[in-house]
């Protein structure tokens, strides 16, 4: 029920917000626009969890790893999922005939007060809210379903990679893909770590990061 539940919230909040349902007055900051909410709902999980007595270790925030150690697996995933991505880009692009859209970040570049504004949210909304409802709580709740053995682990990391590649619907079926792709990088690292969240959520704030930097200094076009 908890699972079905706030995947639901989920997504009603997606739809409402990509269908343009949501009052403009909620969309106080460009590229952030009303993000902020699926951010809310994450808090609101952590706190029903922690209400009901749920171990938060158990959604993988568990101790924090040597700092070696984070280092090393923060490298070992953005080297893979760069090269994942980075084979996959040119034939998706063959395929579907387009590129992946950025229309959304047409604000970023040359605007230093907005990159600044946007790097702490994407460390919140982005590493952590999204990294902990797909992986931390996403993943870890299908694969209970499922059975907890080898094979729910793998169909659970293969459910919320396709889930995560959705809710990035507004970057077009090649960004979607690319983006699911990371997901499953993503969601085996988490599993072949123990189920610690950590390394998944610095590598995916430094990500996201350098890409709004990049942008913001005209190295990607939007």
């Amino acid at each position: 029920m908890e699972l079905f539940a706030f995947s639901l919230a989920y997504g009603i909040i997606l739809v409402a917000r990509n269908s343009a349902w949501l009052p403009d007055s909620w969309s106080f900051l460009p590229v952030v626009e009303t993000a902020w909410l699926n951010l809310l709902l994450v808090v609101v999980l952590v706190a029903w969890l922690v209400a009901r007595g749920t171990s938060l270790a158990l959604m993988g925030l568990k101790s924090l790893p040597e700092a070696r150690v984070i280092v090393r697996w923060v490298v070992i995933i953005m080297i893979v999922d760069g090269v994942a991505t980075g084979i996959a880009t040119p034939v998706l692009e063959s395929i579907f005939g387009v590129r992946q859209p950025v229309s959304r970040f047409t604000d970023v570049p040359g605007n230093l007060s907005l990159l600044l504004t946007i790097l702490p949210l994407v460390w919140l909304i982005a590493a952590f809210g999204e990294e902990f409802f797909f992986r931390g709580f996403l993943l870890t709740r299908l694969a209970e379903l499922f059975g907890d053995s080898r094979w729910a682990w793998g169909a659970a990391v293969s459910i919320q990679a396709v889930a995560f590649g959705a809710i990035h619907a507004y970057q077009g079926s090649v960004g979607m893909i690319l983006i699911g792709i990371g997901a499953l990088v993503y969601g085996a690292a988490f599993v072949l770590l123990g189920r610690n969240l950590w390394p998944m959520i610095f590598a995916h704030g430094i990500n996201d990061s350098l890409g709004f930097i990049l942008l913001y200094a005209g190295v990607i076009q939007a």
